[in-house]
């Protein structure tokens, strides 16, 4: 079995989302102005991955 794989599979169950989309949401409403270190979009990937 060949542990080299090019995607994983939380990176195939993440490809369906627009992540250019959601980044534009984000800037249009400010939501990272004050973040520095744990920005929207990794906080939603944490998220998706405690869901897993």
């Amino acid at each position: 079995m060949d542990k080299i794989t090019p995607k994983t599979s939380f990176g195939q169950w993440f490809s369906p989302i627009n992540l250019q989309l959601f980044e534009e949401n984000v800037k249009t409403m400010k939501v990272d102005y004050y973040t520095k270190k744990l920005t929207t979009e990794s906080f939603f990937k944490l998220l998706l991955f405690a869901q897993l």
